[in-house]
Parts: C-alpha cells; structure tokens; sequence
C-alpha cells in the first residue's frame, strides 16, 4: 500500500515539474511589443487603481505619478516596435494607422504625466487624462490587437 503512494506522490511530482516548466518557458517566445505591452498594462492597472476615487489618490499620488512616467517611456518604446502591422484589421495603411495611434497614446501619457507630477496634483484633472490615455489604448486594441483563441 504504501508503495502505491510512493508511485502516486512521484508521478505527481513529476508531473507538476513538467507542467511548470512548460508554462514558465511560455513567456520566452513572448515578441519585444509583447513585453512592452505587458508593461503598460501593470502600469495601467496601478493608475486605474489609483484614481478610482480622491480619498485613494491622495493616498496613491506618488505611484500614480511614478506610473504615468512609466507609461510615457513605454508609449515613446513601442511607437518603433512594428510586429503588430500584419495583425491589422480592415486597414487600407497599417504603417500610418499605428504612427497615428502610437502619436495619440504619446501625447495622452504626456498629459497624463503632466496631471499627476504637478505640484499639486488635482484628482479631477488626473482622471479625465487617464481616462484619454485608456480610450487610445482601446482604438489601438481595435485595430492592432488580435484575440487568440486557446
């Protein structure tokens, strides 16, 4: 008896090792826009959580400050990066499409960043540019962003 929990807790084992290591070596073939991106969503996500009401701004105001400037050197990073142009949806001119989108998420992270590293940043003001910044995001996605099914 105990020799056939020995088996199970081995193959078990064995089996987890290979399913980890199967799903860390996942992110190895992840494209440089890819690893961008996955940067601007964690900075995004520490934005979004920072102006979600004034109490946790004036709390979080720093981060959400340290993350806009974040968000524009990842916006300036991917406007060279040109992998997602064969993923493009009904567009007739990929290259000026994704110039013009990547020139809109520039400027929106810009304003965004000048909002929250005033000297006395207001919640308001903050917000409504972060709030700009995430639409870019989605017009980008519509075009540029291809859903895989698993």
């Amino acid at each position: 008896m105990v020799r056939k929990w020995m088996v199970f807790a081995l193959s078990t084992g064995l089996l987890v090792t290979i399913a980890g290591v199967g799903f860390s070596g996942a992110d190895d073939d992840d494209s440089p826009l890819e690893k961008v991106m996955e940067k601007v969503n964690k900075a995004n996500a520490k934005i979004k959580q920072g102006v979600r009401n004034p109490a946790t701004y004036r709390k979080k105001q720093k981060e959400v400050a340290d993350n806009s400037k974040e968000m524009v050197k990842l916006a300036k990073q991917s406007k060279p990066m040109k992998e997602a142009l064969g993923k493009a949806k009904n567009e007739a001119n990929p290259q000026e499409k994704w110039n013009t989108l990547m020139d809109a998420f520039i400027e929106k992270s810009e304003k965004l960043s000048e909002a929250a590293n005033k000297e006395a940043p207001d919640y308001d003001a903050t917000k409504k540019a972060f709030s700009a910044v995430s639409k870019t995001c989605a017009d980008c996605h519509n075009v540029f962003r291809v859903e895989e099914n698993f």
